[in-house]
């Protein structure tokens, strides 16, 4: 279960993992299912599954859509309760965020009167690093949502997702376990970021980049080389590529 951003590759929308990273995802794909677990949408995510020509499942959006890339179909989604909506914008207002809603298909900018019919997740691009953890324990007061807190696409700031109590990628691994008929137990789970603590908490093995926030590390069993010096490819070739 590989995170794409920061860590199978450098942070950015038009990033592609290096030469060795995908060497590495296509050998050991044929010995293994080799998934992403991404915060990003499927049209952000798609060059990249397209460029390795994954089989695995892969969890969307924090875990709000598993995507099967044989089928090309989304075979799980778990919406946003409705009830829980005017409090999250609310609070977006209170706050003077910038609020995206995805529809699961596409994103569309809150604008005070647009609440989209089908809401999987509630993105706020840019939150002020000072303000972002208090930010984030008022969004915690809502009943029945998860709130994670993530790099931004402008390194200025952070940003906020917030989805249904039981969307994660915690439960998207759950969920890719029952399809694959597996145990969670024997996933390796690599990371970077303050969302990926669901991940690496569902995976029996537990692995950071070097690059990873402090909290990732302190529960990993292995710390991997940086995304810049192709971590991803090294723990491939430690724990699945050897005879």
């Amino acid at each position: 279960m590989l995170d794409l951003d920061d860590t199978t590759v450098p942070h950015g929308k038009s990033s592609v993992p290096s030469e060795r990273v995908t060497q590495a995802i296509g050998r050991a794909k044929n010995r293994i299912h080799i998934c992403v677990a991404t915060a990003r949408t499927l049209v952000d995510t798609m060059p990249i599954l397209s460029h390795l020509d994954l089989s695995g499942p892969c969890i969307l959006t924090n875990g709000t859509q598993i995507y099967d890339p044989v089928t090309k179909e989304i075979v799980y989604e778990k919406l946003l309760p409705r009830e829980s909506l005017s409090d999250i914008f609310e609070a977006a207002k209170k706050n003077k965020l910038r609020a995206i809603q995805y529809n699961g298909v596409e994103d569309v900018e809150y604008t005070g009167d647009n609440i989209q019919e089908k809401i999987l997740s509630v993105y706020f691009p840019e939150v002020d690093r000072l303000m972002i953890d208090s930010i984030v324990t008022e969004f915690k007061k809502i009943p029945n949502i998860t709130v994670q807190k993530l790099n931004a696409w402008n390194k200025r700031y952070m940003s906020i997702d917030v989805t249904d109590r039981e969307a994660s990628k915690l439960h998207g691994i759950v969920e890719i376990a029952r399809i694959l008929g597996i145990e969670t137990k024997d996933i390796i789970g690599v990371g970077d970021g303050y969302n990926d603590f669901p991940l690496l908490m569902a995976c029996g093995l537990k692995i950071a980049m070097g690059n990873a926030v402090p909290e990732l590390k302190a529960i990993a069993d292995f710390i991997a080389p940086t995304v810049y010096e192709d971590g991803v490819a090294i723990v491939l070739e430690k724990f699945v590529l050897t005879d």
